[in-house]
């Protein structure tokens, strides 16, 4: 998958989250067409995606990058400081050397 290469070349660690049908069931709610994240925060990362997969086109390739880890008491991986900017090298990997739409960019 190019989010694990991107991954591995950025030094950043990330892995892809199931996008499973079974966790839409957790955005139901009787209040509004559905929920954007739950009350109690379970299995949040995954059920953004899910939140967001309604809105993109099935025809659109498409990825969530959370940035959870933007900050960090001690530092995380190679950033020693609790600002770690965390996937801003990925995302610049991805996009730059993963991105079949932008290898002809100059």
């Amino acid at each position: 998958m190019p989010s694990s290469l991107a991954g591995r070349n950025s030094g950043e660690r990330v892995w892809n989250f199931p996008m499973d049908t079974d966790f839409d069931s957790e955005l139901d709610t009787p209040i509004a067409d559905i929920l954007q994240c739950t009350l109690d925060n379970k299995g949040d990362h995954i059920l953004a995606a899910r939140f967001l997969n309604r809105f993109v086109p099935e025809s659109v390739p498409w990825i969530h990058i959370d940035l959870s880890s933007s900050t960090r008491a001690g530092g995380l991986a190679h950033v020693p400081t609790d600002i770690t900017g965390f996937g801003v090298r990925f995302a610049t990997e991805l996009i730059l050397n993963h991105s079949p739409s932008l290898t002809n960019v100059s």
